[in-house]
């Protein structure tokens, strides 16, 4: 996972990029045990908050200042999205053309896109050090990853056992990887894992929310948006939360739909509605399940649900809940039974 020369003759800046919060983290982990073991005594970290309000010039300065407290020093650098701005950008590819002799930096970036990939900074940083972009866990290699994980915690799940915990932490590698530890201390070092132990030994751990029932409402897996929905009463959600959700989708997709029939969609209108390029393809994918006057009836059941989420429409026990599972069917493809 690591770059080889980081191990042997470190380069001056490495550039690390994913969307995965893990990822991230087990790679800095073993970058700062590998880094230490090199003299690296002194490994600072600061998280950029926003790009253009952070002490840039201070971050060149104190690369041109000798460290006190040790002869090498590290600098890890966590950018919240996948640009550094632009005086940013100006720094970063100052200290690839003029790299400190005693400091190494460490830059973590959102997943790498295209703009960003044919950025001047970028080649810079390529040209002066190294670029790792770390690759997702897709949902048919998860059970894979989670058997390779838990042996690394000396732990033997077996096919079904790694397939039902992918299925029950959808996807969240957080929140896999903490179910695996609570296994270890549970069952302990060597232990052997069927579904069975985990059944019983797991809560569910899917981080649901209405963000991913839209998700999967667009992508038409209506088993696993109910199950979403599910998730949510349980956990206690007020359907004025989810109201906003649903809500929002639907008029995106109406007005997709409508510059869909008018001519074509746009760059421009992607962008108007602030739909980013990895949502766009679930949007896609949902437009032709629809017509105008469907979605329209879509949007007014929305507006009825925002009216008795609020007290303003009268309402018995339990039809607000009712009339999401309305919304979430229709938006995921399915067809209402006749009455």
């Amino acid at each position: 996972m690591l770059p080889q020369s980081l191990g042997t003759q470190p380069r001056p800046i490495y550039l690390v990029a994913s969307d995965e919060p893990l990822l991230l983290r087990d790679w800095l982990d073993a970058a700062r045990n590998l880094l230490r073991e090199q003299g690296y005594e002194e490994i600072l970290q600061q998280v950029v908050e926003n790009v253009q309000q952070f002490d840039w010039n201070g971050l060149l300065e104190d690369g041109q200042n000798l460290s006190l407290f040790a002869s090498r020093k590290a600098q890890i650098l966590r950018l919240p999205g996948c640009r550094p701005g632009t005086t940013g950008a100006k720094v970063l590819t100052e200290l690839c053309r003029q790299p400190p002799e005693d400091t190494l930096y460490i830059v973590t970036t959102a997943r790498l896109d295209a703009a960003a990939k044919k950025s001047a900074w970028l080649k810079a940083i390529r040209e002066s050090g190294e670029v790792c972009e770390l690759q997702p866990v897709y949902p048919d290699k998860l059970p894979g990853w989670i058997r390779q994980r838990a042996r690394g915690l000396d732990l033997q799940l077996d096919e079904a056992a790694a397939a039902y915990l992918a299925d029950l932490t959808e996807g969240n590698l957080l929140a896999t990887a903490q179910e695996l530890e609570k296994l270890r201390l549970s069952c302990g070092e060597g232990a052997q894992i069927d579904e069975a132990t985990i059944r019983d030994a797991v809560g569910r751990s899917a981080r649901y929310s209405q963000y991913l029932l839209v998700d999967a409402c667009l992508a038409g897996d209506a088993r696993r948006a109910f199950r979403i929905v599910d998730s949510l009463i349980q956990e206690g959600l007020s359907t004025v939360q989810l109201q906003y959700a649903l809500t929002s989708v639907v008029s995106n997709l109406l007005r997709l739909k409508s510059a869909q029939q008018q001519g074509g969609l746009t760059p421009g209108l992607w962008s108007q509605l602030r739909i980013w390029q990895s949502k766009q393809r679930l949007y896609q994918a949902a437009l032709p399940r629809f017509s105008l006057p469907a979605l329209e009836r879509l949007l007014q059941s929305c507006a009825s649900l925002d009216r008795i989420s609020k007290g303003q429409q009268s309402a018995g026990p339990g039809d607000d809940w009712r009339l999401v599972r309305q919304i979430v069917r229709v938006l995921s493809g399915l067809r209402l039974k006749a009455a």
